[in-house]
């Protein structure tokens, strides 16, 4: 009895095993549509969707789904979620989204959608709901990166969209009228352009493909980014923030919706020869102006720096993931879509994109030198105390 004990032991409770499920109910009576629970899953320099309507699993065998018989619960097993980003999705999939009326875009809020997350790695048990009289056909309800949930809420008008979040960057307030014109990639051909709305939101479907997007506003100075619509066809968002034209140094910080603040490091010369380190906690007043502009704590950004009042000498400016600033060696920060733009002389000088799949809680992103040119850093560390992001 023993050794078949001893077998059970080793073989079917390894098998039972994980680190995340995801559990993916609603109401089946209230979907005129197809629900469906999709893991878009980041790992080994690649992306692929796990779609639990086909029971799929990941092609490493990592993730696998499964579903009810009457398809109102969907269910996912990740077995190792360390160094790995999955975002859940839910998805109302229509025949012709180009034919969906307003009663159909109700249909994700109306169905009563839930997710359940258990966390094994944690202890944690997180649950989710679709917000009610929320339009869309596509949600998204967080994601678990290196062994951690990041809870969120993101409706989505369609899949494969395109959508901007733009503000200022001196005020932090969205920003409307902003022109956008998105270019593909490969031909340079103009394929969508539009003004972002009263809530300085922009948003356009588009096929597969990878894009570049230029930004610009009467008074603003111009800024650019690129984009990939990858083949889980699902949607894409990013944030930014223009600036109001200036002369002096501005240095512009955004990011994603996680982890939830990122804060702006500058440190150098100040005009009377000593030395300063400005960040959030030690906002450093120079000839009178408050160097650190802006400080966002809830996602997003962004985080604005301008230098007044320039000294000769050397700055150096990095990205400190304060929120996660305990978690060595975890890859939150390198996930965070965080970008950098830096603005001289009137206008875009240098950007930067965080390099992903490097671990580390501070980003060294750049350094000027005495003749104000840009020197790229780009280096990712661990760093637990503000005080020690820029030595």
């Amino acid at each position: 009895m023993w050794k078949w004990l001893l077998w059970i032991l080793l073989t079917v409770v390894p098998l039972q095993a994980y680190d995340f499920k995801v559990t993916i109910r609603w109401d089946e009576m209230a979907m005129m549509g197809e629900a469906e629970g999709v893991l878009q899953y980041y790992h080994d320099g690649k992306v692929e969707a796990i779609r639990g309507n086909l029971k799929e699993t990941s092609s490493d065998g990592n993730i696998e789904s499964s579903t009810t018989f009457d398809g109102g619960t969907q269910e996912f097993i990740i077995i190792d979620a360390g160094d790995r980003l999955v975002n859940i999705w839910v998805v109302n999939n229509l025949m012709d989204e180009s034919f969906a009326t307003e009663d159909d875009f109700m249909m994700l809020s109306n169905a009563k959608v839930e997710i359940w997350v258990e966390d094994n790695v944690n202890q944690q048990t997180y649950q989710l709901t679709v917000p009610q009289n929320t339009p869309g056909l596509v949600f998204r309800g967080g994601a678990i990166i290196d062994n951690q949930f990041f809870e969120f809420t993101e409706m989505y008008q369609h899949q494969r969209i395109y959508k901007v979040s733009m503000v200022n960057a001196a005020t932090g307030e969205p920003l409307a009228g902003v022109n956008v014109m998105v270019k593909n990639r490969q031909t340079g051909e103009t394929v969508g352009k539009g003004k972002t709305d009263e809530e300085g939101l922009f948003q356009q479907k588009f096929p597969y493909g990878k894009y570049d997007v230029l930004f610009s506003k009467d008074g603003f100075l111009a800024s650019k980014h690129e984009f990939e619509m990858d083949l889980t066809e699902l949607p894409v968002q990013m944030n930014f923030a223009l600036t109001p034209k200036v002369d002096q140094f501005r240095i512009v910080l955004t990011w994603g919706p996680f982890p939830r603040d990122l804060d702006a490091h500058l440190a150098g010369p100040e005009p009377g020869g000593n030395h300063f380190h400005i960040w959030w906690r030690n906002r450093t007043t120079i000839g009178g102006k408050d160097f650190l502009d802006i400080d966002d704590q809830n996602s997003y950004g962004p985080e604005t720096i301008t230098i007044y009042r320039p000294a000769r000498g050397k700055y150096t400016y990095a990205v400190h993931n304060y929120s996660g600033r305990n978690r060595d060696n975890s890859i939150d920060l390198s996930m965070s879509q965080a970008h950098v733009d830096v603005y001289a002389d009137g206008k875009l000088k240098a950007s930067f994109d965080i390099p992903r799949h490097q671990r580390g809680t501070a980003w060294k992103v750049f350094r000027i030198n005495e003749h104000n040119q840009i020197i790229t850093l780009n280096e990712l560390f661990n760093e637990s105390s503000s005080s020690g992001v820029i030595r």
